[in-house]
């Protein structure tokens, strides 16, 4: 080989030895973050009670309960009110009804009344609220005599 072949062919070579050994840039995938959804009863509150799943602390009960499934609805009915949020109340039993537990919507805690006498057809009081029941429709009235809620036991 000529000495002017040898000078073309040496740089073309390195060229061609260079590229070859540089080493490969690899290509990871990008990590996916997969943000799991949250389990559906996966809180509890002090008593055990799974918010998320729908359960609340019943006093007079005794146990977590679902309001909706155990407690008699009752609708707004005072001025301002807003229409959508129902208030709802529960017994102990069928047979026992010497409290009523009010459940407000957006407060923490439920309130208790009191009936007033056994043998009465059906009133339950505190300081605040009167619960009146007659033929399976029940009023809920403030101190002011100011009708809240109103609603019927379904059979």
């Amino acid at each position: 080989m000529s000495k002017s072949c040898f000078l073309f062919f040496l740089p073309l070579m390195l060229f061609l030895f260079a590229c070859s050994n540089q080493p490969k840039s690899e290509t990871k995938p990008p990590i996916e973050t997969v943000q799991q959804p949250p389990i559906v009863g996966g809180d509890s509150d002090a008593h055990g009670c799974k918010g998320s799943a729908g359960y609340t602390w019943s006093v007079v009960k005794n146990e977590c309960i679902r309001i909706f499934e155990s407690g008699i609805r009752l609708n707004p009915k005072s001025e301002g009110s807003d229409r959508t949020m129902s208030a709802f109340i529960v017994f102990k039993s069928d047979m026992d009804d010497a409290q009523a537990e009010l459940f407000f919507p957006g407060q923490p805690e439920s309130i208790l009344l009191t009936k007033e006498k056994k043998e009465s057809a059906g009133i339950w009081k505190n300081d605040t609220y009167k619960l009146s029941q007659w033929k399976g429709m029940y009023t809920l009235e403030n101190k002011k005599k100011t009708l809240l809620y109103q609603g019927a036991a379904v059979q």
